[in-house]
């Protein structure tokens, strides 16, 4: 059911500051409705509330309301896609943001904030995005691949020449100076991504980092320095970057990521996102370092995260719901719920036997793998460290359970016995692996390993132990799935942004690629038998669900709809195909008839639902299902800050 609306009280009062406050502000639901809001951003003078909406009608739209959420209005029709990144003119009277555009581009454009015809500000067949308003609200700073490479352009709003303030070599996210005097951006110099400040009165552009792991986040309201992030220590952190002399400065040192960092309107705090707590919640630091406190502790996801103009309180994107695990009967009935609490259940995977769902959950505190009867009963808590535990796989014989981990520096993969006990550490890769599939013969898993964030491989590992090895070579592949035979693993990949199907031997050599043009191809599932494949297809706006022999003959499209289908996984006796589809509104659980096409929802369409999986006699299904729309909350934390 959706969330009803949160009326709270603003006058609390607070712990005192620490590492985790015990006490943690109300909200206040700005959007009440339906729906799916981002990218809150308030007007210059304070009094306006600007956002983008998803209302379940095909696309995203630009709405404005009071800073409480009344009076809400929609600025703009609905966008298919991409509407992103709105920003308020220095004046409060126009916004700029980017969406997509006819002929498949991406571009920037203008809309009045009381109301007009949005206009088309560029209209090249490329990609522009990122606008950002120059000071004196002029000019717009974009982001363009029109020259192929990403370059930082600046438009005059009201005509004229567009200027290139840096070309080439992957130039993006440009940000104005308060004073608009300098442009910090984004340069992919080397495949280092590295931050830069252009002076725009003719001085040299100036390279501020040189880890290469860099991303510019927003420039501190004196102009003096820039907050940014970095993983140069295999995490994301914040940091802080003098602009003119002085060595960049490390703001947060947790063990988990920190992201998204927004200084307040008076420069004297940064707030940011992070999983420091086991969980991606709102913290707040003191600009100059010190101590974190804790805004926000529950089990929802924070995002877009924006202060208020006053600078009392934090404005976000939020969902209320905790996902759950349910058993459906594929002939009809009502669904079954196996989970519950506020923690929730997510990733169900069901035992070879029946009998069991590991799924994951962070009713423990953090992430750890679960187990639950599939005909309901008591919860279990199969593993049980401090780190994050994730990706449940059941060997073929049901006795283990593979699953991710990073109880070490990075994420590696570990199996467990179902009966419980202490996990093995099966890889050590100085990389972030992830993706695990079991062999048919339970021998060996299959899983992909990233490195450094810019390559992925599939490699291989002996369940008894030993040496992984590196099937591919490709520097981006992953999600491997085994043929019924064990002789061949499926799998995703090619050049980096190729999205592409190739198998290649359980032994190694090099993969063959199955899927030839025909847009994206990726979640590749081979049928029982062997004989045929399931994947993802994306042809134009729209994901949809096709078919093609063992070899990569005989492609055929199953879905061709407006609505968005994946995840399809076949039936234990291949006569149906589970998919996810959005064609009733929110995301549903679906069979797909593999030789008709015919489409038949099995969950309703109040929650999202997500990651089905069969159940082994063919009978039910098994998914996790929540209302993951997004609302925008307020919370004061004045009381916190004041505190300090």
């Amino acid at each position: 059911m959706r969330a009803s609306v949160i009326v709270a009280s603003v006058g609390l009062v607070f712990a005192a500051a620490c590492g985790d406050s015990a006490a943690t502000p109300e909200r206040v639901v700005l959007t009440p409705g339906p729906g799916d809001y981002h990218d809150a951003r308030y007007s210059p003078d304070g009094s306006r509330l600007l956002y983008t909406a998803d209302q379940w009608k095909g696309g995203r739209g630009l709405w404005v309301s009071a800073p409480d959420g009344s009076g809400a209005r929609a600025l703009t029709g609905l966008h298919q896609l991409e509407l992103q990144d709105p920003r308020w003119s220095p004046d409060g009277g126009m916004i700029t943001y980017h969406a997509d555009a006819p002929g498949g581009a991406i571009d920037i454009w203008l809309a009045s904030s009381t109301d007009s015809v949005p206009r088309r500000l560029t209209t090249e067949a490329s990609i522009e995005v990122a606008p950002s308003w120059a000071p004196d609200g002029k000019r717009v700073l974009y982001s363009s691949n029109r020259r192929g490479d990403f370059d930082v352009l600046a438009l005059p709003i009201d005509g004229g020449a567009t200027d290139t303030l840096a070309a080439g070599e992957g130039s993006q996210f440009g940000l104005w100076s308060p004073d608009g005097a300098r442009v910090a951006y984004l340069r992919q110099l080397g495949g280092k991504n590295t931050i830069w400040v252009k002076t725009l009165d003719g001085g040299s552009d100036r390279q501020l980092t040189t880890e290469g792991r860099e991303a510019p986040s927003e420039w501190s309201p004196d102009g003096k320095e820039i907050l940014y992030t970095t993983n140069r220590t295999g995490k994301s952190d914040i940091w802080v970057l003098p602009v003119d002399s002085g060595a960049p400065r490390q703001l947060t040192r947790d063990i988990r990521d920190d992201w998204a960092p927004r200084y307040s309107p008076d420069g004297r705090w940064v707030a940011y996102i992070s999983e420091a707590g086991g969980q991606q919640d709102i913290w707040v630091i003191p600009s100059t370092g010190g101590q974190p406190t804790r805004v926000t502790n529950d089990a929802g996801e924070e995002l877009d995260l924006t202060w208020t103009g006053d600078g009392k309180g934090l404005t976000f994107s939020y969902t209320e719901a905790v996902g759950q695990i349910y058993v459906q009967p594929v002939d009809g009935g009502a669904p079954r719920q196996l989970t519950s609490g506020s923690k929730g259940g997510y990733s169900p995977e069901v035992s070879p036997d029946g009998q069991w769902v590991a799924y994951r959950s962070s009713q423990a505190g953090n992430d750890d793998i679960w187990l639950v009867p599939l005909a309901g009963g008591e919860p279990r808590r199969l593993t049980t460290s401090d780190a994050h535990d994730t990706e449940p796989r059941w060997s073929r014989d049901g006795q283990s359970i593979a699953f991710i981990s990073r109880r070490g520096d990075d994420p590696d993969l570990y199996v467990v016995s179902a009966a419980g006990g202490e996990p093995t550490r099966l890889t050590s890769l100085q990389g972030d692996e992830f993706d695990p599939a079991w062999s048919p013969d339970g021998k060996t898993i299959a899983f992909g390993a990233e490195f450094e964030a810019t390559t992925s491989d599939v490699w291989t590992v002996p369940v008894a132990g030993g040496a992984p090895t590196r099937l591919t070579r490709t520097g981006f592949a992953g999600d491997p799935s085994w043929s019924p035979d064990g002789r061949t693993l499926l799998i995703f990949g090619g050049k980096e942004g190729e999205g592409q199907l190739y198998t290649v031997s359980a032994t190694g050599g090099t993969p063959k690629r199955l899927t030839t043009g025909g847009g994206f191809s990726a979640d590749g599932e081979w049928s029982p038998d062997g004989r045929r494949i399931a994947f993802l297809n994306l042809l134009g706006d729209n994901l949809d669900i096709a078919l093609m022999d063992a070899d990569g003959s005989g492609m055929k499209r199953l879905t061709d709809d407006r609505a968005n289908d994946g995840d399809a996984q076949w039936s234990p006796d291949g006569t149906q195909l589970l998919i996810n589809t959005r064609r009733a509104g929110n995301f549903d659980i679906a069979l797909l008839d593999p030789e008709t096409g015919e489409v038949r929802i099995l969950t309703t369409p109040e929650n999202n639902d997500a990651a089905g999986r069969w159940a082994p006699d063919g009978k039910s299904v098994v998914y996790q299902s929540g209302n993951y729309s997004h609302k925008l909350v307020t919370v004061r934390v004045e009381g916190l800050l004041t505190q300090k």
